[in-house]
């Protein structure tokens, strides 16, 4: 598998985060110790320990694009953070934290993104409470998950990726590119960004920012 994602932890989350990922179409391999809860899902998945080199190896870890981490040990997540990083310096990770008292420390082992279900629990009530209808929420340390649409008059189209540099300028990193109904998570630099594209980018809260504004005649927010 290449440009691939791994899901390391299979409990609630770790499901939620699966059915996702099927119903996007997007290809994933999925590591837990419980090789039962794996057994008949129709998922590909490795059985074992996360922290286990071979084991990583296995589930293609070299060549993929993303790492989601979602143990229910913080300790779990810090080493298997570290493990994953020195495996695969390029890899986007992306960290659940059980306790905000972790989230420093899950950064400094190498994710690139950590998100604690409290504080994200916590902003999804209060757009409940205050009537907001949109699904876009600020997740923990000012992460957002935002859509563009590239439009006809884009001085972006026909560039590629790389050139239209909107990670070496910005810091934003495009995760997933929807065209003609299709989704992929195989993020090419050199991808040729054509009208009519849905660019998924992650981001801190400043570099979606000054995305919006350095790019507001290249990107359209949808």
């Amino acid at each position: 598998m290449k440009k691939h994602i791994i899901l390391i932890g299979f409990g609630d989350v770790g499901q939620s985060i699966a059915k996702a990922l099927e119903k996007a179409h997007v290809s994933f391999v999925i590591i837990d110790r419980n090789e039962a809860k794996l057994k008949d899902k129709g998922f590909e998945y490795a059985s074992g320990d996360a922290t286990d080199e071979d084991l990583l190896k296995r589930a293609g870890i070299k060549n993929a694009s993303t790492v989601i981490i979602v143990l229910n040990n913080d300790d779990d997540i810090i080493f298997t953070t570290l493990i994953v990083r020195n495996l695969n310096p390029d890899s986007i990770i992306i960290a659940r934290a059980n306790t905000t008292k972790s989230i420093d420390k899950i950064y400094r082992a190498g994710a690139d993104y950590v998100a604690s279900l409290s504080i994200v629990a916590g902003q999804m009530l209060a757009h409940i409470a205050m009537g907001y209808e949109e699904d876009n929420i600020m997740m923990l340390e000012g992460l957002e998950l935002s859509r563009y649409h590239v439009t006809p008059d884009s001085p972006v189209i026909g560039k590629s990726i790389a050139e239209a540099k909107i990670r070496s300028k910005i810091g934003c990193t495009i995760i997933g590119i929807e065209e003609n109904g299709k989704t992929t998570t195989e993020i090419d630099p050199s991808t040729i960004l054509k009208d009519g594209m849905t660019l998924a980018i992650i981001g801190n809260c400043e570099q979606i920012s000054k995305l919006k504004e350095e790019y507001s005649k290249k990107l359209s927010d949808i």
